[in-house]
């Protein structure tokens, strides 16, 4: 439609279930490789997105890390068990504050 705006992708975060910009959250990947945090969105393979939030990340885990593995299928509890200590791990040591993962060109 002329005069719209390109609209930005949503997706929903699998801690607290808000759907939010994709920009502004985390993803996870499973890829040949096995379950990694994917902080660009570039790696091949299956996503899921969490905000950069240690809340988040904490809701996750309390389901026992099965939103993590029901989002990337065919994971094991031990890859999203371990995929969200990488996250959170990253998002710590990074010092991400919520809402600002990648820039505008990412």
């Amino acid at each position: 439609m002329p005069g719209t705006a390109p609209r930005a992708p949503v997706r929903t975060c699998i801690g607290c279930r808000r759907a939010r910009v994709k920009r502004a959250l985390l993803r996870v990947a499973r890829t040949p490789e096995g379950v990694r945090v994917d902080p660009e969105a570039r790696l091949p393979g299956r996503g899921a997105y969490l905000c950069p939030d240690p809340d988040c990340i904490a809701a996750a885990r309390r389901r026992g890390a099965s939103p993590l593995r029901r989002a990337l299928r065919g994971s094991t509890e031990a890859e999203a068990t371990a995929a969200l200590d990488e996250l959170e791990t990253y998002v710590v040591y990074h010092q991400v504050p919520v809402g600002t993962v990648r820039s505008e060109n990412a």
